[in-house]
């Protein structure tokens, strides 16, 4: 199971998380960055982004940093 949420809406305090069983089933919009966690407990970690190719979520090497839960342990 992936929770899938769009980057976007990282930056705003309220995350709408899509939860599905595999990442192929996932439709994703052309050019859009996501995030992705595996579980509830990763989704407080920093989580690997994936970009929007042609209905298809390709991994990057890039990483979104939780500052809130980073800065305060």
């Amino acid at each position: 199971m992936y929770y899938v949420a769009s980057r976007d809406q990282r930056a705003n305090e309220m995350i709408i998380w899509r939860h599905i069983k595999r990442l192929k089933s996932f439709k994703a919009t052309d050019g859009v960055e996501y995030i992705v966690a595996k579980s509830k407990k990763e989704m407080r970690q920093s989580l690997p982004i994936y970009i929007g190719v042609g209905d298809k979520l390709v991994k990057t090497r890039r990483y979104e940093i939780n500052w809130i839960d980073a800065f305060f342990q």
